[in-house]
Parts: structure tokens; C-alpha cells; sequence
């Protein structure tokens, strides 16, 4: 039955697309690839692999209605190319159709959407990836309004409403609910940029559940940002966090682990405290220096550039009292471009990195790449080595070569040779529709 209903929706879409095919958006890509991996003394490994995804989207209306569908393999698929696949291994990532406008004439507008949800009312009431209707971007003047509903997932059926209130000009504030079988969470939001230079925000989230009474999990977070002066900034705040909360509608974590709500997906070392930084730059010098309290570090970094070398060094400590200062690890490094020749240009680097605690190690990293395009068959020919060693002794140096080339035919080709890991060739295509 849920394949009829896809194949339906896929016939529907397209079929509505001679109606309006200027506002017909079809597109997709297939990604195919194997790498082929030799150690010294073990056998040959292969692993081949494949990705499929499909896209199309449809606008009418002048484009104030919308509808959009995703469709991609469910696992990746273990053969070159990705054949033998039926309704079965075929997932439907994403299906939506949404409008703008009001619900009566002369009304509010507002954004109505049916199918897949993409709720981020606030780093810490977020929604994604589950069918249900959701109404956004309700304005009222002095009040903005948001709504959806989920349909049953994981934790049953879910309700979430946010506002957000205009007062005041250079303030914001706003608040939102999310309810389901286990929890109720309300949050609160609210910035402010009280003096020139200075910004203030904060956010609060509580959960209520049957068992937790007036007792209830939650976190909080203050933050101020002020420019002392040009090119130089200070930032200053508190986080805590209950050991009971969990990250239910918190957004996932980023891959740089760099967004504000980065925090609560990472283990801590305590669950409140005080973080402080400041970054400036002076006379081509950029020095930063930071404390986070809450996961016990402490880290200082400067860097420059000067005739071509680029310096930099970086400094992290545990700090989990005062008393007890250590070093986790330090980081200096200095690198430059070389012109070789004309077409040609080799990118050195030097990296010393020294470790604390039980390891007390220094290792040493010498690399350089290049780009060749002096040679018309391997134009744009990547070319890498790199050498690295904590000892004054063979065992443990390690190295590793590599090559990676974009051929005319679309084929990506690359191989690299490392000491411990052994040989790998990779080879791929992507096509892009």
C-alpha cells in the first residue's frame, strides 16, 4: 500500500507538470564509486558503493504555491552502479506541498505547508523530518505567530506553537511550546542591542513531564557580545544545563561544532559555568583567548602573515580547577606558497603538535601539495606528501603520498600510499541532473 501511495505521488507531480512547466524544478543525482585498499600482509579489500537521489518541484501562482518531493536509496548500495533496485529500497526522504496567503480576505498572511516539517523556531525548539501541517509567518502587527502539528512518530503525535512580540525597536522576544506523549517544553528567546557595539541574548528551555512535578529539567543560556573597538571583540556569558534534560527538538549538531546549541550534544566535564573569549586583530597579528567553564578548557591562539609565511600556534588547557592548570595540547605551524614556475606552484607546511597528559609526545608533520598545469594531458593533477615523526627513530616515522585527478571524461580518480594504512585507489563518478 505505502508503494502505491509513492508511485501515485510521483505520478501526480508529473502529471501536473505540463500545466505549469515553467515553474517544473526536476532534478537529482547519481554518485558512483570503489575503492580498492591493499595492507602489507592482509588481502585486498573492495568496497564499492552507489547513491541515488531524486528531486522535483512544482509552482504555480506566481509561485505562492509550492509542492516538493525527495526521493533517495534508503541504504547505499553495494554495487557500482545502483541496479536491482525497487519500490522497496526506494525512500521518500521528503514530500511537501505548501502555500502563501491568507485563510480569509483582507486576513494576515501566512505560509501553509502539508507534508514534511522543518521546524526552527530556536536552536532549542527545532522539528524535522516528520509529516504533519505547520503555518508559519502569521504577522499581526505587533505579534508574529507560528503553529504545526505532527502527525504520531517516535513520540507520538506532536504540537508546537511559537510568537514572537514587536515592541521595541533593537529587541527581540520570543517564545515557543512543543508538546508530545512524554514532555512538554517551553522556551524563551530574547536579544537586545541596549548601546552601540553591545548585544545581549539569552535563551531558556524547561520540560514538564507526568513524573517531574515543579522540579523540571531544563537549561539556559545568557550571552553578551561588545566591540571594544575596531577589529576587537569580547564575548562573555553562563550555561547550564540539568543533568536530566534531553535533546528532544534541540537542532543536530553541526559538523564544525561551531553552532550555539553545539553544547548540549557534547559531553561536559560540569553542567553549568562561565565561558569568556576576546579576538582582535593589531597590526596583522590575530590573537584570540577563550575560557568555557562548563567543559573545563581553556585555549589562546595567535597568527600572522608576513613576506608569504603564514604563523600560526594555538594553546588548549584543561582547567579543571585553577590549582590544577595542564597543557592538552599545542599547536604551531608555519606555511608558504612557492612559484616553482610558471603553472606551477608548491604549497609547503611545517606542523608541530604537542600533546599533554599520560602521552607527553611532540610530533612533527612536514607536508606540501601541489596543482600541476604545466602538463596539457593532467591539467589540474593534485599532488600531495606528507612526512610525520614523534621520535628520532624509523618506527615512527610515517608518511603518506597521494594523487587525485578530475579526468576530461568526468571520472575522479585518486590514490594514496600511507605506511600504516596501506595503498588505496579510489575511483568515482557523479552526475548531477
Amino acid at each position: 500500500m505505502r508503494k502505491t501511495i509513492v508511485l501515485s505521488l510521483i505520478i501526480a507531480l508529473v502529471a501536473m507538470a505540463p500545466v505549469s512547466a515553467a515553474g517544473l524544478d526536476f532534478g537529482g543525482s547519481i554518485e558512483t564509486s570503489i575503492e580498492v585498499n591493499k595492507q602489507e600482509g592482509k588481502d585486498v579489500e573492495v568496497t564499492p558503493g552507489s547513491e541515488l537521489s531524486l528531486n522535483l518541484g512544482v509552482s504555480a501562482a506566481q509561485d505562492r504555491i509550492r509542492a516538493g518531493v525527495e526521493f533517495g536509496l534508503k541504504e547505499k548500495n553495494e554495487d557500482l552502479v545502483p541496479s536491482g533496485i525497487t519500490l522497496g529500497d526506494i525512500a521518500l526522504k521528503q514530500a511537501f506541498i505548501e502555500a502563501d496567503g491568507p485563510f480569509w480576505h483582507g486576513g494576515p498572511e501566512a505560509t501553509t505547508r502539508f507534508g514534511t516539517l522543518d521546524i526552527g523556531y530556536s536552536p532549542y525548539a527545532a522539528l524535522a523530518d516528520q509529516s504533519g501541517i505547520s503555518i508559519s509567518g502569521i504577522d499581526l502587527d505587533v505579534l508574529g505567530l507560528s503553529g504545526f502539528y505532527a502527525l504520531a512518530g517516535e513520540r507520538g503525535h506532536v504540537v508546537g506553537l511559537r510568537s514572537d512580540l514587536y515592541l521595541l525597536d533593537d529587541v527581540a522576544l520570543g517564545a515557543s511550546l512543543i508538546n508530545d506523549r512524554e514532555i512538554l517544553r517551553v522556551q524563551v528567546d530574547a536579544a537586545a542591542a541596549p548601546i552601540e557595539g553591545l548585544l545581549v541574548a539569552g535563551n531558556l528551555a524547561v520540560d514538564h513531564t507526568d513524573d517531574s512535578g515543579l522540579k523540571m529539567d531544563n537549561l539556559w543560556t545568557l550571552r553578551a557580545d561588545y566591540e571594544l573597538a575596531e577589529n576587537t571583540n569580547v564575548v562573555a556569558g553562563y550555561k547550564h544545563i540539568t543533568a536530566g534534560f534531553t535533546p528532544h527538538y534541540v537542532a543536530e549538531k553541526t559538523k564544525e561544532e561551531t553552532a550555539e546549541h553545539d553544547w548540549v550534544h557534547l559531553a561536559r566535564e560540569k553542567d553549568s559555568g562561565l565561558f569568556v573569549g576576546f579576538e582582535t586583530e593589531q597590526q596583522g597579528i590575530s590573537m584570540n583567548a577563550a575560557y568555557d567553564q562548563m567543559f573545563a578548557e581553556a585555549s589562546i591562539g595567535a597568527g600572522t602573515e608576513y613576506e608569504g609565511f603564514k604563523f600560526n600556534v594555538e594553546t588548549v588547557l584543561a582547567v579543571p580547577a585553577v590549582s590544577s592548570i595542564a597543557t592538552k595540547t599545542t599547536t604551531f605551524g608555519v606555511g608558504r606558497e612557492f612559484d616553482i614556475m610558471e603553472g606551477l606552484a608548491i604549497d609547503a607546511s611545517y606542523e608541530g603538535k604537542w600533546t599533554g597528559g599520560d602521552e607527553r609526545t611532540l610530533m612533527h608533520t612536514l607536508g606540501a601539495n601541489t596543482t600541476l598545469g604545466i602538463v596539457p594531458a593532467v591539467d589540474g593533477l593534485e599532488l600531495s606528501a606528507e612526512v610525520s615523526t614523534s621520535k628520532l627513530d624509523l618506527d615512527s616515522v610515517g608518511y603518506k603520498v597521494g594523487a587525485k585527478f578530475a579526468a576530461p571524461n568526468g571520472v575522479n580518480l585518486g590514490i594514496e600510499h600511507a605506511r600504516h594504512a596501506g595503498t588505496t585507489f579510489n575511483a568515482g563518478m557523479k552526475v548531477e541532473f
